[in-house]
């Protein structure tokens, strides 16, 4: 006896006539659709689908068979859809990020899904990394991930870039001087833990070493901003994270002879593990990145 899922697969793919459309509706990789639907003609004995660059369509044994289930297999969807249960969503994602940048992100995901839950995970960017590997966390929100560990089914969705700058309050000394790097290495520079993204992205773009530099201090971005505008130094953020405080503090960005690169935000997702909530809150995330460009 055939498996009734490989029936409803069949079907949809069929509506669908693009594997690529199909999987996304069915929450399954292509691969996997591809596999059931070799399956399903093995146990039937007979070719379903005609497969070419353009896309499927059915065979003549292919359409009799979709013809004789659709209306079956729609009922039994449109069944399943009722009484499959809610899931919530386990996102990962830093403090300052959630309150800066993505508040909007999840608001509008609970006006439209009012019945799903977002829980959210503040850890260490290589703790959300295992975290999503091993089923704990759906999707994580963070600046790309420095990470000497691999994963193939981990997958990075580019959303945007942020802006990495040195910032110091109006009295700083070298505050209208284009400064070098060997003046910034003899300054004391207040910056996120050694671990974070942004220094490592600092380090990396100035081709230098953390003990290169004579006085460096680490704190948050809040405390970095708070710091700097009574001392005389030079701090390390991301603009768009603290452009408020800039303006409420009066500091400003300085001048460079060298160039810290952007660094690339987005989400990472399990390949393997999709479902339809989580889908939902992707495409609110990328509409809502891609307007903002």
């Amino acid at each position: 006896m055939v498996n009734l899922e490989l029936y409803k697969i069949f079907v949809i793919v069929a509506k669908e006539k693009n594997i690529t459309k199909a999987s996304e509706k069915l929450n399954l990789t292509q691969p996997a659709v591809t596999k059931h639907m070799k399956n399903l003609e093995s146990s039937l004995e007979t070719k379903l689908f005609i497969r070419s660059n353009h896309g499927i369509k059915l065979t003549k044994q292919g359409m009799e068979l979709y013809e004789d289930i659709k209306d079956a297999v729609d009922v039994l969807i449109n069944e399943e859809n009722k009484h499959l249960k809610i899931r919530d969503i386990n996102l990962g994602i830093h403090s300052t990020i959630l309150n800066k940048i993505f508040s909007d992100c999840m608001s509008e995901y609970y006006i439209k899904n009012t019945n799903s839950k977002i829980n959210v995970l503040n850890e260490e960017n290589e703790q959300m990394l295992l975290a999503l590997r091993n089923g704990e966390l759906d999707i994580i929100f963070s600046k790309k991930i420095y990470s000497k560990s691999h994963d193939k089914n981990i997958k990075f969705i580019k959303l945007g870039e942020w802006n990495e700058v040195l910032i110091a309050n109006q009295n700083y000394k070298l505050k209208n001087k284009l400064i070098t790097l060997e003046e910034l290495k003899n300054t004391t520079i207040y910056m996120p833990k050694k671990t974070s993204e942004t220094s490592h992205n600092f380090f990396q773009s100035l081709n230098c070493k953390y003990e290169d530099f004579k006085d460096i201090k680490h704190a948050t971005y809040k405390i970095i901003t708070e710091i700097i505008k009574n001392n005389d130094g030079v701090g390390l953020v991301t603009k768009e994270f603290v452009e408020e405080e800039i303006k409420k503090h009066n500091l400003c960005i300085l001048n460079t002879e060298f160039y810290i690169n952007p660094i690339e935000f987005g989400i990472y997702i399990h390949k393997e593990r999709k479902f339809k909530e989580l889908n939902k809150f992707i495409k609110i995330i990328e509409n809502y990145f891609t307007s903002k460009k």
